[in-house]
């Protein structure tokens, strides 16, 4: 088994590009390692992960990855233990791993709307096939989080525990998983994408190419501007 920490508490875990490096870095490393049968994914602090960082301006690249390419390929087993807030790319990571089990305080969202854009990590596909199509609409439409019960409730999480006791919930299920054959629960994981219809890639890449082109939008650079600024944004459907 083996620990992997998004590990940047004062900005709430959100990704930017050393750790876009350390993160491929790390499941490469640990699906090349055949001591590893599983992951466990979670976050410092009092959150699992914010999303992509937007804090500082930069210009779009339509070849930058997913910010999920390293779980997406991935041949083995990754646990989620979300331990606080998992918004945009951050619940994006959550979705793409094979078990979300999470602390009593945790939320959930996709607000990319807010700034101008939409989930371009696989929210879009994978969200409603886990929660279904209307509760999955309402969170991408609005962009407002549900919190840990309704996540329950929905099957976005399979367990809910308190935040002390979380690590230990998820590391017996790994534990779990790690006695069983190796080979027989990496082709399970294979059968069970595939059963899901989440990592299609003809999919993936229509969610991705509209995500590109509101990249290139006036409403996109206003909407992270004004979240750097602390303001509501103004759009204008440019």
């Amino acid at each position: 088994m083996a620990l992997i920490t998004l590990d940047r508490p004062d900005k709430r875990n959100a990704i930017n590009d050393e750790m876009r490096t350390e993160l491929t870095a790390a499941f490469a490393a640990f699906d090349a390692d055949p001591s590893v049968r599983v992951v466990v994914l979670t976050g410092a602090g009092s959150a699992f992960c914010a999303g992509g960082d937007l804090s500082a301006s930069a210009t779009p690249d339509p070849q930058r990855p997913r910010i999920v390419e390293p779980l997406d390929q991935f041949s083995k087993p990754v646990i989620a233990a979300i331990n606080g807030l998992a918004f945009g790319g951050g619940l994006e990571l959550a979705l793409a791993c094979d078990l979300r089990i999470a602390a009593i305080g945790a939320r959930f969202a996709l607000p990319e709307v807010r700034i101008g854009s939409l989930p371009g990590s696989g929210g879009t596909q994978r969200l409603p096939a886990v929660v279904g199509p209307s509760l999955a609409a309402q969170m991408i439409l609005t962009g407002e989080p549900i919190d840990a019960a309704r996540a329950l409730a929905a099957g976005l999480v399979t367990e809910l525990c308190e935040p002390d006791k979380l690590l230990d919930v998820a590391m017996g299920h790994a534990r779990t998983i790690a006695r069983n054959a190796p080979l027989a629960v990496i082709a399970a994981k294979r059968a069970l994408r595939v059963a899901a219809g989440t990592h299609r890639a003809e999919n993936l890449d229509v969610e991705r190419k509209l995500f590109n082109e509101l990249a290139l939008s006036e409403d996109r650079n206003e909407g992270r501007q004004a979240f750097r600024e602390k303001r509501q944004p103004v759009f204008k459907g440019k």
